[in-house]
């Protein structure tokens, strides 16, 4: 079995401080890989998983006020859309 988890790109996942969605989505995605099932998590490029890791955006838009949070959400879920049939 393949799933394929979607993180929020506002912070690293698992998040340093804040981010209580990518917390969640570190949990299973590392709980689900353990369990012998093939995930590939979609955050960002300095996040840590147990799991394949796939992204676009090298950096968290919260930690990098330089990234256009706009810009970052819609190239994370067009990957995510590029890679569905996988």
């Amino acid at each position: 079995m393949k799933i394929a988890l979607i993180s929020p790109v506002a912070w690293r996942t698992p998040p340093r401080h804040y981010g209580p969605w990518e917390q969640f989505v570190s949990i299973l995605a590392d709980g689900l890989v353990e369990e012998g099932i093939d995930v590939t998590l979609y955050a960002t490029g300095d996040s840590i998983t147990k799991g394949k890791l796939k992204w676009v955006c090298e950096d968290a838009y919260e930690e990098n006020k330089d990234l256009d949070a706009k810009v970052c959400e819609y190239m994370h879920i067009s990957e995510v859309m590029e890679h569905a049939c996988e």
